[in-house]
Parts: structure tokens; C-alpha cells; sequence
């Protein structure tokens, strides 16, 4: 049994098992795989797509070194060296996975050779869930993340037990809510020790092997830390873990290493509260009645725990429709106006709202309830009401300036020559908007040299002693970094400085370290429309789900964040008439569409609606805009001349491609200048369409794909030159036509199914099913089905309805005995078979014979009976 090791860009170590079969110059040369089995070892049980796991080598006696290799495992791919490679996501859940992969020789024999995927484990990461993420999956998601940092294991020439005692690593800093994509880069942990030896890191403590377990995850070969889900800050705001370092087949390289991750807070939770509460009727105005507190659970002295309040409305309203007023920050509620009078009106009913975001987040309605007293008896409810439902109030005992204490100690001399091209610092974190107080404490920067002599700190670079000159800072003599503001991530997201040590008496910096603060994002910024109004016509004998216009907000937060992403809703139409809902508009791409009939011009020849674009999912800051739509009498925009525009997806250029020429009426007249806007213009994906503002050509800039979108909704804008006003705006639609360019997909790797041995003819063993994404109800995605071949392949006992994909029995004479197996190979053809652009995919059915069953039986022995019965007559006529 010979082994094969295979180069180390491979993703896996892996090795191949084989038996070749040897050779002599005298032997005649037998065309044949090198073995007739192999076993591909793998140390992943979870195999991404274009992991290579081996290789097969076949000799066709020839000079070819480049032959076709097929399998019928959809998850494998066999390129023409031999290679193979992993085609989609495979789990090895059973601990391997078998098929047989196929070869022809120069004279058409088909060879087979059997291959085995196997999880041979590790014993090193057993007791370890990170092992179970994909190494080249990792990867390729850190090369997504330039900006990951490399934690070192501390050294230093007077070792590792001196400077344990003050080594702090800066903690590492995630958003809460963070979309990914996971798993997520955090920081890459290394020890000097793997350059001379090969060294394995592994992570212990709670969210690693802990509870909640395989929160975190690292990649033992590499150092590299993941988070593998979204956090939670008000379930967990911070994690601490311990990183460890081993040389192969030694005890440890390194003490263990603990890591910090703190939660950044996001606005995700709204206030919470309720109360009662009681007024004389002869109270003053300006007595307090009542306090009305509300919580929230985001963190604490920051905008998005900041609740303002207000009062939304008043039952009764007399006799004033504002007898109450709240204070906006203590929630403190008095009396506004005279004529408290219990016989009358006994209880108010207030409607109080309360919202972060200083009054412009998240928000929270209740009811407040003042029962009015007799007398000049004390509000019952005097110093705090009386809660109905006890607000959930959680009180984090954490201050900003606790969050940031941090010790970053520099390298001493010898450290530093030795790997100051490599060391790098974990960035800090600070939220913009922080409250402070100012100066705020970021971390300690140490020199080892400090505990021998008098050091001074100083800082440089853009933020220090460059503009913005002072918004950093630090204290000379005991290295505290320091924010003297605070940011704005909208501004600059991210500072880059210089720390230095510097010897008493001497006038160069012994010692130098680069320090990364990142201002980590906050929901600061409300969405803004493009314009203010947005004017449209619509045909008043348009459908439902005609498209009437798209309308466009942006957020200036951090992008793909619930901070910027924007959700569109029509909160009022005018008029209301023949349908409160003539019109809807889609949440996500901010599309309007006609929603009910009975548009008429005569009698309602415009509408104005109001529509409001928010951030967090829809719940956050907001903005809005109108739209002014116009009722035509007819099928087609006034004053424009816009053709069907269709475009073929997968186009070749040259790019750009003029598509139409689209005008407006006054250009005769006037200069018109024109101007695109939406999806595909100014909106993701931007760019895609451009046009000329003089003619009003539209061009395309690359090729489309259908099966990512079918068509583009853009609005075209006129403009006159001499005033700049707009003098026409309707829209126009691209079309992306269909092409052959997706093969049939079946719905299962490999199909199973069982026939009893007496089967009769016509019985239907298994049906296969596969789909095409190419446009429905087209050739391109009618699919045709036929068996290429069955093995054994003597006598063809089955048949496959070409439409349906039911496969049937064509013959009786199964015989469990003697072939308790079929295997077939089905093929899936678009084009429903015919045509020089079909694309096919194949897929393998085992049919296992089983046993007859009692009805079956019965059946089977009917069925001969028949055939005794109807053959009887003829042999009496021959007589």
C-alpha cells in the first residue's frame, strides 16, 4: 500500500491510499487507473466549494496528458489532470463519502476507479469546536478583511514571567446586530515560535468551548479568530477568552493569552413603561402630578438609551384641549391650564410617547391615567406614579471610560528589531457621539524600557499633532491615550497615530507603535430623499401593479448596516378616493405601483401621496417626501417618446451599448437636457445604465443576467437649460431577455427507490425531478428526460416518461436473485431536447429488487394466470 502526499496548496492535508498495480518494460501497457480504489483522508467534515481533496492519475497508453474525467457525484468535480475538486457545500456527516469516477481509453472502454472522501479527525483540536469551519472558507473571508489585526504572544530578552503581570491586550470591538458575512474576521493571534515550528492555536473559555459554545472560532493552523454569529449586546456586552499556543508534539509555546471582545450597542430597543396616576381638583397650574419614567435597554448615557418624552393627545379635551404638559427630559407631568373639575370630567387619558435618539429613534406609546381627586388632597401618584406594568430595567454598571482601559505595551529594544515589520495593534473602538467625559481614556501605551529609566510619551499623525491637531492626546509620562472630543464617523472613520517612546535626555524614539482607532458607527442620520417632491403621471387605465415611479432615499450611516438601510411606506394619500390604497410602494427598492382599480381622471386628476423613509427596519430616524402624481387619459407619458427597450442578458459589447434614444416633446422648442436616475443609474447597482444628457441615448455598461434581475425601472428627467427647471419626468423600463445559459438542476444528488420483484409492466418504480432558472414557460427551461444508460446493462428493463420524469417498468422478468440492483444514469435536456443550445445534467438512480409483497404476490400470480388462460384457445385451433 503505497502513500501519496499531495503540495501544501492543497486546502486539506490529505493523503491518497492506492495499490498501484506495477509495470515492466516488458509488459504490454494496459490502459487503467493506477489502483482500482482510493481513499482521499481529510481533516474537515464541512467541505466548501473549489476545496481540492486529491487526485486520480489514469494512463491511457498515449501521450495525452490531459484526459476527460466524469462522476456522477454532483458535489465532486474531476478536472482533465485529475484533480478533485469540491463543486457545492458537502457535509461528510457519516464520516465519508463514496463514488466512482470514469475514464475512457483511446479505443472508447470506459474505466472506473472508487473513491472514498474520509474524515480522519484530529486529535489535536478533539476537544475543540473551531476545527469544524472550513480552513479555505476562512480564508477567502479574511482576505474580505485587509484590516484584521495580528496579536503577537508577548517576548522580551528577560522573558515572558516579567511582563505577564501587566500584558493586557487591547479588547477587540463588534457591532452588535453585524450582518457579516460569517464567519467573521476578528484579529489573527500568532507566536514568533511558528516561524522555526510548526504551531497550533486553540481557544478556552465561555463562547468557545464554554457556553454559549462555538460562539468564537479559531483556525489552528493559522491563528486566525472568527466570531460565527451575530451578537447581542443586552444579552451578553462582553467575552473573555483564553487563546493558547502549542508546538507540534511539545508542551505549550506560549502562557495562555486573554482576549476581550466587547459589544458595541446599536439602537435595537425601544422604551418600555406605564403608569397611573392621581390630581386634585384644585390644583395650580404648574403642580406636578406625576413622573412617567421609561427604559431602555440599549447602553446607558448615550443617544441611544436618551428618551425623550411628549404628549401625543388628551381625552377629554375640556376644557382645554391641553390641561397637562410633560417635561420633555424628566418626564415630569403638570398642570397646564385651569378648570380641574371632578364632576365633569373624573379621568384623562393621556397618550404619552416616549423615544431615544433624544426624540427621533425608536419609539413607545401608553397610556397615562390621571384620575382627578377632590380637594386639595396630594396626588397620590406625587414623587412617582404608580406603575401598572413594571418597566424591564436593567443598569449597567459600566462607565465609557472603564470600557477603553487598555495597556499597549511597546516592544523592548530587541523585540522590536527582531519583528517590528510584523507588529501590529488591534485597533481601538471608539462609538461616535460618545458623551465622554472629556478627555476620555482609550489605553496605555508602556515602554519595558520604563521600569530602568525615565521615558516620555508623544504622539503624532493626523489627529495629534497634525489637524485635527488635538483630538488625541498623551499624558508624557504615563503613556494614557486620550479622546478630547467626540467624533463624528460620518467625518472620518477611522484615525491612524504614532506613539512614541522617547529616553530622558535623548532626543530619538527608542520605541515606536502604530495605534488604529476606529470609530464605530451609531444610528445618527435620518434618511434624505433625493428631492423634496417627486412629480409622475400614471395612465388612468393602468392595471394593478403598474409601475408608476421609484423614489430614493439615502442614509449616510455605515453602509449594509440596519443604520442605513432604508424601509419605504405610504403613510397618507389625498384623495382617499375611490380606495384609501390606490397606490402601494415596494419597502425595499422604493417602487410605486398602481394597487386598485378605478382611476379617473375627471373626476380625481391628481393625487399627492405622502411617503416616509426610515432606517432600523423601518423603526428608526426618518424622512419623507411627496409625491405628486398626475392622471393621463392615455397609455403613454405626455409629451415623451420612449420605444420598448429590451436588452439580451449575457451581452458581449463593445460596452457602452446604445439602447434607445428617449425624448421629450419640448426639445424642439427648447435645450432639453436629460438625466437618469434608480436602480441601475444612481442607485446599486450604480452605473449599469448611463445616458446623454443632450440626445437622451441610453446605454448599457456591461453585460445583464436575467436570472439576477429581468428588468430595470429608471426615471428619466427633463430639464430645461435656460432655467434649470424640470419640465417632464417619466420612466422607462429595460427588459433583459432570456438565453440559454443555466442547465437543468435535479432536486436530489442521487435518487433511491425500490421495486418489488413481481412488478408488473407499466408499474412506476421512481420519479426524478429538475428544474431549469431560465425563463419560464420558454424552451430554455423545458426540460426533457431520457436514460443514458443502465447497468447491467442486459435486458433494458426500464423506460422514463420524457415530460414527467416517471420511470417506469418496461418488461416483466426482474429476478432478485440474480440482479438485486439496477443502476441507472438519467439525463435532464432544456430546450425540451432539440435545438443546438440544449444544456443537460445527469443524475444516477439506484433501483434496488426487494421481496414481493403479499399483494404483489398476488398480483404477480394473476398476472400469470392471464397469460395461462389467453394462450389456452390458440392451441386448440392449431388442433
Amino acid at each position: 500500500m503505497g502513500t501519496i502526499w499531495f503540495p501544501v496548496w492543497c486546502a486539506l492535508f490529505l493523503n491518497v491510499q492506492a495499490s498501484p498495480a506495477g509495470h515492466t518494460e516488458d509488459q504490454i501497457c494496459e490502459p487503467e487507473f493506477d489502483s482500482e480504489s482510493v481513499i482521499f483522508k481529510v481533516t474537515e467534515k464541512h467541505l466548501r466549494p473549489t476545496t481540492i481533496v486529491g487526485k486520480v492519475n489514469f494512463t491511457d497508453c498515449t501521450d495525452v496528458t490531459r484526459l476527460i474525467f466524469t462522476t456522477y457525484d454532483s458535489h465532486f468535480y474531476v478536472e482533465t489532470d485529475g484533480t478533485v475538486t469540491v463543486s457545492r457545500w458537502l457535509v461528510l456527516q457519516e464520516g465519508q463519502r463514496r463514488f466512482d469516477i470514469h475514464s475512457w481509453d483511446s479505443k472508447g472502454k470506459k474505466r472506473t476507479v472508487s473513491v472514498v472522501v474520509q474524515y480522519q479527525g484530529d486529535h489535536d483540536a478533539a476537544h475543540s469546536i473551531q476545527s469544524d469551519f472550513p480552513l479555505k472558507d476562512i480564508t477567502n473571508n479574511l482576505e474580505d478583511a485587509p484590516q484584521v489585526p495580528i496579536l503577537y504572544f508577548p517576548k522580551s530578552n528577560s522573558g515572558l514571567k516579567r511582563r505577564k503581570r501587566f500584558w493586557v491586550v487591547p479588547p477587540l470591538s463588534v457591532s452588535e446586530n453585524h450582518r457579516g458575512p460569517y464567519p467573521l474576521a476578528l484579529a489573527r493571534i500568532r507566536s514568533d515560535i511558528d516561524k522555526v515550528k510548526m504551531t497550533y492555536y486553540r481557544i478556552t473559555g465561555p463562547g468557545a468551548d464554554e457556553f454559549p459554545v462555538g460562539l468564537f472560532t479559531m483556525d489552528r493552523n493559522t491563528g486566525h479568530l472568527y466570531v460565527t454569529q451575530e451578537l447581542d449586546r443586552e444579552k451578553q456586552d462582553k467575552y473573555m477568552f483564553q487563546v493558547h499556543a502549542v508546538v507540534d508534539g511539545s508542551a505549550p509555546a506560549e502562557e495562555p493569552m486573554e482576549i476581550i471582545v466587547n459589544v458595541i450597542d446599536q439602537n435595537d430597543n425601544k422604551p418600555v413603561f406605564t403608569f397611573l396616576g392621581n390630581v386634585a381638583e384644585s390644583s395650580s397650574i404648574g403642580s406636578e402630578v406625576m413622573k412617567v419614567t421609561a427604559t431602555d435597554a440599549d447602553e446607558p448615557n448615550n443617544d441611544n438609551s436618551q428618551i425623550s418624552y411628549r404628549i401625543v393627545s388628551q381625552e377629554p379635551q375640556q376644557p382645554n384641549p391641553s390641561m397637562f404638559v410633560i417635561n420633555p427630559t424628566t418626564g415630569a407631568i403638570s398642570v397646564n391650564a385651569a378648570g380641574l373639575d371632578r364632576q365633569k370630567y373624573p379621568e384623562y387619558t393621556l397618550e404619552v410617547k416616549a423615544a431615544d435618539m433624544n426624540g427621533e429613534g425608536h419609539s413607545a406609546l401608553t397610556k397615562v391615567i390621571i384620575s382627578v381627586t377632590p380637594g386639595t388632597e396630594l396626588p397620590a401618584a406625587q414623587g412617582g406614579g404608580r406603575s401598572r406594568r413594571d418597566a424591564d430595567l436593567k443598569i449597567h454598571h459600566s462607565s465609557s471610560e472603564k470600557m477603553f482601559l487598555n495597556l499597549l505595551p511597546l516592544p523592548s529594544e530587541e523585540g522590536m528589531r527582531r519583528r517590528k515589520r510584523s507588529w501590529v495593534i488591534p485597533p481601538l473602538s471608539v462609538p461616535e457621539n460618545s458623551r465622554g467625559p472629556f478627555p476620555l481614556k482609550l489605553a496605555q501605551v508602556r515602554s519595558d524600557r520604563s521600569q530602568v529609566t525615565k521615558i516620555i510619551y508623544r504622539l503624532r499623525g493626523p489627529g495629534a499633532d497634525q489637524p485635527p491637531v488635538g483630538l488625541f492626546i498623551i499624558d508624557s509620562d504615563s503613556g494614557w491615550l486620550e479622546v478630547t472630543q467626540e467624533l463624528d464617523r460620518e467625518n472620518q472613520d477611522k484615525y491612524r497615530l504614532e506613539a512614541l517612546a522617547v529616553e530622558e535626555g535623548q532626543a530619538e524614539a527608542s520605541e515606536s507603535i502604530e495605534i488604529i482607532v476606529n470609530v464605530i458607527d451609531q444610528n445618527d442620520n435620518k434618511p434624505v430623499f433625493s428631492r423634496d417632491t417627486f412629480k409622475g403621471e400614471v395612465p388612468q387605465s393602468s392595471a394593478k401593479g403598474f409601475e408608476v415611479m421609484t423614489v430614493q432615499a439615502t442614509d449616510p450611516d455605515e453602509e449594509n448596516s440596519d443604520n442605513s438601510d432604508v424601509c419605504y411606506r405610504i403613510i397618507r394619500q389625498e384623495p382617499e378616493e375611490p380606495n384609501p390604497s390606490m397606490f402601494a410602494i415596494n419597502t425595499t427598492t422604493g417602487l410605486i405601483t398602481v394597487d386598485a382599480t378605478g382611476l379617473d381622471r375627471e373626476k380625481h386628476p391628481q393625487y399627492t401621496l405622502t411617503v416616509v423613509a426610515a432606517d432600523m427596519k423601518g423603526e428608526g430616524l426618518m424622512g419623507i417626501a411627496k409625491v405628486i402624481l398626475t392622471i393621463t387619459d392615455s397609455s403613454s407619458p405626455t409629451g415623451w417618446v420612449i420605444p420598448d427597450i429590451t436588452v439580451p442578458e449575457n451581452g458581449i459589447g463593445p460596452f457602452p451599448l446604445q439602447l434607445a434614444q428617449i425624448r421629450f416633446n419640448e426639445d424642439e422648442t427648447k435645450k432639453i437636457l436629460y438625466s437618469i436616475s434608480g436602480p441601475g443609474a444612481d442607485q446599486p447597482p450604480v452605473g449599469l445604465f448611463t445616458m446623454d444628457g443632450d440626445t437622451g441615448h441610453l446605454y448599457v455598461t456591461q453585460g445583464l443576467d436575467r436570472e439576477n434581475q429581468n428588468k430595470y425601472t429608471l426615471q428619466v428627467n427633463a430639464v430645461a437649460e435656460d432655467g434649470g427647471a424640470t419640465v417632464g419626468q417619466t420612466q422607462a423600463v429595460v427588459k433583459v431577455t432570456d438565453q440559454n445559459n443555466n442547465k437543468p438542476v435535479f432536486n436530489k444528488d442521487t435518487y433511491e427507490g425500490e421495486v418489488p420483484e413481481a412488478s408488473p409492466i407499466g408499474f412506476e418504480v421512481i420519479k426524478v425531478e429538475a428544474t431549469d432558472a431560465d425563463e419560464p414557460n420558454t424552451d430554455h427551461s423545458e426540460i426533457r428526460y431520457s436514460i443514458i444508460s443502465q447497468e447491467p446493462a442486459e435486458p433494458s428493463m426500464f423506460t422514463i416518461d420524457p415530460v414527467s420524469g416517471a420511470i417506469t417498468l418496461s418488461t416483466d422478468g426482474l429476478n432478485r436473485e440474480k440482479h438485486p440492483q439496477y443502476t441507472l444514469l438519467v439525463r435532464a435536456e432544456d430546450s425540451a431536447g432539440k435545438g443546438s443550445t440544449t444544456l443537460f445534467e445527469q443524475v444516477k438512480v439506484i433501483l434496488t429488487v426487494t421481496a414481493n409483497s403479499a399483494s404483489m404476490s398476488q398480483a404477480g400470480e394473476a398476472k400469470r394466470r392471464r397469460k395461462r388462460f389467453s394462450t389456452a384457445p390458440l392451441s386448440v385451433m392449431e388442433k
